[in-house]
């Protein structure tokens, strides 16, 4: 009996040591990983939005980070093409000289060939599509995951001005500024999973936009 005492609090001074050290750890390393997260949202959003001066998140519960899914649910399982496996996780809006610019939603798509894909699109107040920022992707090697490394795929939303990109894969697809979007060869799914991701993006953009929003820093959002 005294050896599986023994044993026991051997074993709870052990965890007891463990947990002190990891909390330890994380109250040092916690910072400087928000502050490395936060520059890499930054970054994003700058890459999809380079005219603006800064980026403020948007005022009020519904677009808080634990609301803001929510949200936005209704309006993109009410579309005639149903986004419910897409998420609007974060949206801010770009500021430039007292004025909302445009809008950075990011969009957690959930039906990547993969798994989940997660990037931020800009839209620019008249609703003209930016750029994508791919924030993490675990797609096949040379195929899908030629979405974040070949640059031609992407390229073709570039300055278009529509409520819905269309996916096409018979090469019908035009220059930059049309709506028709040629898929990756081979990668349908991942190329389906991304435009309809940017399309859910265009979603939060048009409700935004609608309910007047206004930022933190009380830009309205017009």
């Amino acid at each position: 009996m005294n050896k599986i005492v023994k044993d026991a609090l051997i074993l709870f001074a052990i965890t007891l040591v463990a947990g002190v050290l990891l909390g330890f750890v994380y109250d040092i390393t916690k910072d400087p990983i928000a502050a490395q997260n936060e520059k890499a949202k930054q970054e994003a959003y700058k890459e999809v939005m380079a005219d603006a001066d800064s980026f403020e998140a948007l005022s009020g519960d519904a677009y808080s980070e634990a609301n803001i899914t929510a949200t936005f649910a209704a309006a993109l399982q009410a579309d005639a093409e149903n986004y419910t496996a897409d998420e609007i996780t974060e949206v801010v809006a770009g500021v430039k000289d007292g004025k909302v610019i445009g809008l950075v939603v990011t969009v957690v798509a959930g039906d990547g060939y993969g798994g989940d894909i997660k990037f931020s699109v800009g839209v620019s107040a008249d609703g003209t599509y930016l750029g994508t920022s791919i924030l993490s992707i675990s797609e096949t090697a040379g195929l899908g995951m030629r979405v974040k490394t070949s640059p031609d795929f992407l390229a073709q939303f570039k300055s278009a001005n529509t409520d819905k990109f269309v996916l096409v894969k018979d090469g019908s697809g035009a220059a930059a500024g049309d709506e028709k979007i040629d898929a990756i060869s081979g990668s349908t799914v991942t190329s389906k999973a991304v435009l309809r991701g940017v399309n859910s993006a265009l979603i939060a953009y048009k409700e935004i936009y609608a309910a007047k929003a206004v930022t933190v820093g009380g830009v309205s959002v017009e």
